[in-house]
């Protein structure tokens, strides 16, 4: 958002940025961290100064997002930016920083973290398109062992005969550590127990629509990384068949989830998993092999709360429509024309309440001296 002094429109307000940290420092006994984006995309300086003044508001951790203002997610981060902005922070100041932007692989992670010292790392979209980049794994000599990254002698020394960063974003990343890990779960398997969640804590259906749309498609990934970003389903569900989905059991259906995860309480466990990757455990309970895998469901969707139910489909209680996903170019385009078309009228309604005021000042003006008019020929005749 860049309206009312939020978000990304603070960065062109640092005192006010500054004096939301300060507040915030001096009144709340934790922790208190700032996000923000690049300044400026090939200088590294004004983030730098942006993030110290911060720090000296009393930020206690600052996390950095490898894109400007304006960027959209197609755009590769400007890593080769970030790690600048990273590197001089910390030869400087002593509190975390933490980088953001295009951490698809583990492969990332570690190039990252290696180049640029960082302390940690945050993901969003990638997450999405698997969370199972989130498991531990052992480092194989390929990654940063440092608790506090590397130091800045080892980056610069690694610099020298190194392949550019922009290059190293465009490659396909092989390996132990590349887009297929052994590390890495099934992505198949994580939208399944996604969804198995969603059943268990009675998620709003629209949201759990939503969310299931996200990880199965890249149309927000970097245009040169959607090759890597594999979109086909064993069971050969597509972004089609999500949207035509109206509650949790369609969801159900259509992913063949054949497990349910009831409270921790429950006595069952079933592995997840095969192979290298058979070592992370859910508590579930498994459906008959001979299930269809939605019998087990009762139709969630029927809330209580709602005052929207229509034979056990909740109606547009959270709207979006369904072409963000299958659309998305023509989506885009319309919801623009929306909004200019809206901002146009909401202007032109402004204009006609102004000339409706004027005309209105006018026409009391006229009533006032006709009042006027009437009561001095009234005091005459009674004067007569």
């Amino acid at each position: 958002s860049l309206s009312k002094f939020k978000n990304s429109a603070l960065l062109s307000d640092p005192k006010r940025a500054c004096d939301i940290i300060s507040t915030l420092s001096r009144n709340i006994p934790k922790p208190i961290s700032a996000k923000i984006r690049l300044l400026d995309d090939t200088d590294p300086r004004p983030t730098i100064e942006f993030a110290k003044s911060l720090i000296a508001s009393g930020a206690t951790a600052i996390a950095v997002h490898g894109r400007i203002v304006g960027d959209e997610s197609h755009i590769p981060a400007r890593w080769e930016t970030l790690v600048e902005v990273v590197r001089q922070l910390k030869q400087s100041e002593s509190v975390p920083v933490i980088v953001n932007g295009d951490l698809y692989t583990r492969a990332d992670i570690n190039e990252l973290k290696r180049r640029s010292g960082c302390d940690g790392i945050m993901l969003a979209r990638p997450a999405l398109y698997n969370v199972s980049l989130f498991r531990r794994g052992d480092v194989r000599n390929n990654g940063n062992n440092s608790k506090n990254g590397a130091n800045n002698q080892q980056i610069d020394s690694a610099f020298e005969n190194e392949v550019p960063l922009s290059k190293f974003q465009s490659q396909y990343h092989e390996g132990y550590y590349g887009y297929n890990s052994p590390l890495l779960l099934p992505r198949s398997t994580m939208i399944q127990e996604y969804i198995a969640q969603c059943v268990r804590y009675k998620a709003h259906p629209k949201n759990a629509k939503y969310v299931v749309c996200e990880m199965m498609n890249i149309r927000r990934a970097p245009t040169e990384r959607a090759p890597f970003l594999n979109m086909n389903y064993p069971g050969g569900q597509t972004i089609a068949d999500i949207c035509k989905c109206r509650t949790l059991d369609d969801l159900v259906k259509v992913w063949d989830v054949r497990w349910i995860i009831p409270m921790p309480d429950a006595s069952a466990v079933t592995e997840i998993g095969s192979g290298d990757t058979k070592d992370i455990q859910i508590t579930c309970d498994v459906v008959d092999s001979n299930s269809t895998g939605a019998e087990i469901f009762t139709t969630p969707c029927n809330n209580s709360n709602s005052d929207h139910d229509n034979g056990g489909v909740l109606e547009d209680i959270h709207n979006y429509d369904d072409r963000y996903f299958l659309d998305p170019d023509t989506f885009r385009k319309e919801r623009s024309e929306a909004v200019d078309a809206a901002l146009s009228s909401t202007a032109g309604t402004k204009s006609q309440k102004s000339e409706a005021l004027i005309v209105q000042e006018d026409e009391k003006k006229i009533d006032d001296k006709d009042d006027e008019g009437h009561m001095a020929k009234r005091k005459k005749l009674m004067n007569d």
